[in-house]
């Protein structure tokens, strides 16, 4: 499944118009269309967004990950939301991954 796919999944489960999800998450009705059919890249911070919208992980988003559920408390998400805009789709999951390590070495 595509990150579009994934995108538009998600939206017909919380039963919302492409233009109800543009306005919650500050881009044009056009661009979620285009995100949708995989004719637009992401921007990260937009990534970001939909995934804190959504209450997924951006791993889920990227396909990268089946588990959809975001951890109420997940300091990934919020370290996530303060990364530069110039950081790349490749430079933030690996920033998450690195996120997730440090996570699990903590709980072992």
């Amino acid at each position: 499944m595509t990150k579009g796919q994934r995108i538009a999944e998600l939206r017909k489960q919380k039963k919302i118009s492409q233009s109800e999800l543009s306005k919650a998450i500050h881009v044009s009705p056009s661009t979620i269309g285009m995100w949708e059919t995989d004719q637009r890249a992401i921007k990260d911070n937009d990534l970001v967004a939909l995934a804190k919208y959504f209450n997924v992980t951006t791993d889920y988003l990227l396909g990268k990950s089946e588990t959809k559920s975001a951890e109420p408390n997940d300091n990934a998400m919020l370290i996530a939301a303060h990364i530069e805009d110039d950081a790349t789709e490749e430079d933030m999951a690996k920033i998450l991954d690195y996120i997730e390590m440090v996570k699990k070495s903590k709980n072992k």
